[in-house]
């Protein structure tokens, strides 16, 4: 369907050219150039007399009295000469002795003059005007053949084709009448014939019987003017030509059999519709070479058939149309070519994403993001995850190596899965190996569990003998709800505790992990706790690379219970998203954020600061509003951390919400880049002023070069989008140094502080402020 879309507007283009005559020029270029290459000489049948301008200065008048062209005519029939034409205007009468000399000398020799009529308009002014015919007077025409001679010019001002007969029809044309055919129609003049090879006289040389009577004798004689000053010039395709010149170029082209046939419009159309159909772009496509070379050839063909086929037949083919067909689906299929290449290159390289994305750097197993892709396109219940985790995993890496400890986890991988048919199994995390079954029986649950149970766990590699000991943790999707998130979290928090466990494996139970002593109560108390000022508010400071200043924190919530002690907000903060106080912890966070850094100002210290925002919370209109409402009260210098998962569920309300953020000077970070599958549209769909990489990508920097790659292409990435880049994760004098040469802006990590008080943070902002005046980060770097 494309194609003939495509094909039809091509050929559309180029019949709408034709019509409007767009490519004559180029015919015409190429014309010419055939005439030059497709030579022949003259038959030396005619010989032309000019009336050139030496004639004109020895007679010293003009026009010229009519006795010279009854003495020229009897001088050239006298010598034998069949048949004498004269290219000029007899239609007014001249004194009476001169029109009596020519008449009487053209009745001396009857039938064997020629004498032209000729077609003009009366009038050129605004009035009406007609076509008439002059025509020599009376009594020239007697004894006189009377023919045609104007020369028919194309609306462009150039001759290219010649009548048989006039326009009007009424008179032989002067080149059929010198031929002695008579015949309908019109034909191409063949320019190809040599101009130079047709006999010529000079009239002054006639006149004054200056010639050999041989150059004449048998042959007919064409008289006509050839000086520049007499204006009887006309363009053709082989450059100006005297109009003699154009009669005599007619004649030989009908004598020789070179009057050429030209194609209609139509048939050259019916030539471009078969030239469409053999380049039409393949659906395979061509490489652009082999493409090139293609139309090459045809446009060569193009070029050469008609050369070739013009010299062995009287045919002429206008090309303009075919090279213009040629060009024009040249240039589509290259395009087509270059767009199918893209589409392939982008296809390659969102694979290559999509790999580095779902799989893990140091293994090439699937991670966890593979993993949770599977789990979402099986059914819905029924499915059960198990987590595989290496006991003492970092011991066993420090003695035996990076290197094998990854074998050790390849191979791992493959003895998970010749154990029922796991579809993948997936690294997903450092010790960690899980995977997924659907619809498993309790006799085949305990038939895998025995299995895992009895699992060889010695592996030969590279030279070593390692000894792992396994746990297992399995969670299992009972009911239509539990996603393919939590599903993997429950198998690693069971994982957590089958360390404990006599043979090692742990099954989720909600009731038992959930317990926890119950959620509700557990929010019912969050609440409580606020108002109890039970939770505060800790400040991770973060650094800036290039100067070693500290001009942002970011905001930690910290639940200091009086019976339960500290409970750790990964206990909380998940529980209080799921039952909708979230926004009450969030809003107290931003005021209370909001006080601290009116007292931090106080002291001196002037620092962002960076809190958490659930993704529950942008699709929320009055918590937006609220927010709003907080940072306009006062000038608030904070920012959002937002994670690319919070909008996945709305976009469109979530890119709101961050743009009215922003409206009132609330800065926006992209949070957790890099611990899931990151997406490149949401990056460009979220306007954000951070981008913040997930510890994930950092704890390993200094040891991976993948991770540094990884590393440096995102850091790129954010820096060409207008976004500073925050690594969070940092606890090595080594990483800093990684990061700070890979060009990252800001780090945050144990390195430089655990998250702080407020009175301790300002202690330490005091404290760093006076130590790193002199020494720069990337410097001491």
């Amino acid at each position: 369907m494309r194609n003939a879309i495509g094909s039809s507007l091509i050929l559309a283009a180029v019949g709408l050219a034709l019509w409007f005559g767009a490519l004559r020029p180029i015919d015409d270029l190429f014309n010419g150039w055939r005439f030059d290459n497709v030579r022949s000489e003259a038959s030396k049948g005619l010989v032309i007399v000019e009336i050139d301008s030496r004639s004109l200065s020895r007679a010293e008048t003009w026009p010229w009295e009519r006795e010279r062209y009854a003495e020229a005519i009897d001088r050239l029939l006298g010598a034998g000469a069949t048949l004498v034409a004269i290219d000029v205007d007899f239609s007014a009468a001249s004194d009476a002795e001169s029109d009596a000399a020519l008449a009487g000398m053209i009745s001396r020799y009857p039938g064997q003059v020629t004498l032209g009529s000729f077609r003009q308009m009366d009038s050129y002014g605004a009035g009406e005007s007609r076509v008439v015919q002059n025509l020599p007077i009376p009594m020239l025409m007697r004894d006189a053949l009377i023919a045609s001679v104007n020369v028919p010019v194309d609306e462009d001002g150039e001759v290219r084709r010649y009548g048989y007969r006039s326009s009007m029809g009424q008179r032989a044309s002067l080149a059929a009448n010198l031929a002695g055919v008579t015949r309908e129609g019109e034909f191409a003049i063949d320019f190809g014939i040599d101009r130079r090879t047709l006999p010529h006289l000079s009239f002054d040389d006639v006149l004054n019987d200056r010639f050999d009577p041989r150059s004449v004798e048998g042959r007919v004689i064409l008289i006509g003017a050839t000086a520049l000053e007499l204006g009887d010039e006309f363009a053709t395709p082989v450059g100006l030509l005297p109009g003699v010149v154009i009669h005599g170029l007619a004649y030989e082209s009908i004598v020789a059999g070179r009057t050429l046939m030209t194609l209609h419009p139509g048939a050259i159309l019916i030539l471009c519709l078969g030239l469409g159909l053999l380049l039409l772009p393949r659906r395979d496509g061509r490489r652009l070479r082999d493409l090139m070379v293609r139309h090459v050839i045809v446009g060569g063909g193009i070029v050469a058939i008609p050369l070739v086929l013009q010299q062995a037949t009287p045919v002429s083919i206008d090309i303009a149309a075919l090279l213009g067909t040629q060009v024009l689906f040249g240039v589509w299929a290259a395009r087509s070519e270059l767009m199918r290449r893209g589409r392939e290159i982008v296809a390659e390289r969102e694979a290559g994403l999509r790999r580095l994305a779902l799989h893990h750097a140091e293994t090439q197993l699937p991670n966890r993001r593979a993993l949770i892709e599977w789990i979402e396109a099986g059914p819905q219940t029924g499915q059960v995850v198990f987590a595989v985790g290496i006991e003492r995993y970092a011991e066993m890496r420090g003695v035996v190596g990076y290197n094998v400890t990854n074998l050790v986890m390849r191979e791992l991988a493959a003895r998970l899965s010749s154990l029922g048919e796991p579809a993948q199994v997936a690294h997903i995390s450092s010790s960690v190996l899980a995977f997924a079954r659907t619809d498993l029986s309790p006799d085949a649950f305990d038939a895998l569990l025995n299995r895992l149970r009895r699992l060889e766990t010695n592996f030969q590699i590279e030279g070593h003998s390692v000894d792992v000991f396994l746990r297992t943790g399995i969670a299992t999707a009972d009911a239509v709800g539990t996603s393919p998130t939590e599903l993997v979290e429950r198998a690693t928090r069971a994982l957590d505790r089958a360390g404990g466990a006599v043979d090692r494996v742990c099954v989720y139970d909600e009731a038992t992990f959930a317990s926890a002593d119950n959620n509700l109560a557990l929010m019912t108390e969050m609440i409580d706790a606020l108002g109890r000022n039970e939770i505060s508010l800790h400040y991770q400071p973060k650094m800036q690379t290039a100067d070693g200043q500290v001009t942002s924190v970011e905001a930690l919530c910290r639940w200091h219970h009086p019976i339960r002690g500290f409970v750790p907000p990964d206990l909380f903060i998940p529980i209080a998203e799921q039952t909708g106080q979230i926004r009450a912890l969030t809003e107290w966070s931003i005021l209370r954020a909001i006080q601290d850094q009116i007292r931090l100002r106080a002291s001196g210290h002037d620092v962002t600061i960076a809190l958490n925002i659930s993704g529950r919370l942008l699709a929320d209109d009055a918590f937006k509003d609220k927010v709003i409402q907080f940072a306009s009260a006062v000038d608030a210098d904070l920012c959002l951390e937002i994670t690319e998962t919070a909008v996945i569920d709305n976009p469109d309300k979530a890119r709101s919400a961050i743009a009215a953020f922003r409206a009132v000077g609330l800065k926006i970070s992209i949070d957790d880049y890099g611990s899931g599958l990151s997406s490149l549209a949401y990056l460009k769909l979220l306007n954000a002023d951070e981008l913040k990489i997930d510890r994930s990508l950092v704890t390993e920097l200094a040891d991976s070069q993948r991770d540094r790659l990884i590393m440096k292409s995102t850091i790129d990435l954010a820096h060409s989008l207008g976004m500073s880049v925050v690594a969070e994760g940092v606890e090595t004098e080594a990483i800093v140094a990684c990061l700070s040469l890979l060009g990252c802006d800001v780090i945050q990590g144990y390195w430089l502080s655990r998250p702080l008080p407020l009175v301790a943070l300002a202690t330490f902002l005091d404290e760093h402020a006076a130590t790193s005046l002199d020494t720069p980060l990337r410097q001491a770097s």
